[in-house]
């Protein structure tokens, strides 16, 4: 059985999303250190962070899509009608760690399962739609790495990992 990790970047708000967009700058070193925690590992998602991702696959990932439109298709993609139908996928069994990637909805669902948080805290405030839950007391900081803003990178971040105690 894997390991179940959100991976997100939220500002000081816990804002995360913006119609259905990151409000944000993209911050090459959280692109970065998305692509080396979530390559090669299977991805699970909602529909319309698929949409919003171009409609296809990142390069070295694999994608499970949540929907409740029975009718949609991606054949890049396994497509599932629960979150509970996509952590059971038999595909899944041999996966060391697979990660969930949103969006809102999905997050929340998923707070039940998951047992690590990859979270980049923007240190700024943005306009947004969509929030990502407030951790608990049953989530323990287990790594932090603070970066500055510079060149490439208009804010100020940290690069933090919680696991569920």
């Amino acid at each position: 059985m894997p390991v179940f990790s959100i991976i997100v970047a939220v500002d000081l708000n816990n804002v995360i999303g913006l119609n259905g967009d990151m409000p944000w700058l993209k911050l090459r070193s959280d692109l970065k250190y998305f692509k080396e925690k979530t390559s090669g590992h299977w991805c699970i998602l909602g529909r319309k962070t698929y949409n919003a991702l171009g409609n296809k696959v990142l390069p070295g990932r694999k994608f499970i899509i949540v929907t409740r439109d029975k009718e949609f298709m991606a054949p890049d993609s396994l497509i599932v009608h629960s979150l509970k139908e996509a952590i059971n996928l038999p595909e899944l069994n041999d996966e060391d760690e697979v990660f969930v990637l949103g969006g809102g909805d999905i997050y929340k669902q998923s707070m039940q399962f998951v047992t690590r948080i990859y979270l980049t805290r923007i240190h700024a405030e943005f306009e947004g739609d969509t929030y990502f839950p407030e951790l608990d007391e049953e989530w323990a900081m287990d790594s932090e790495d603070k970066r500055k803003k510079d060149d490439v990178n208009p804010y100020d971040h940290d690069f933090l990992i919680y696991e569920k105690n």
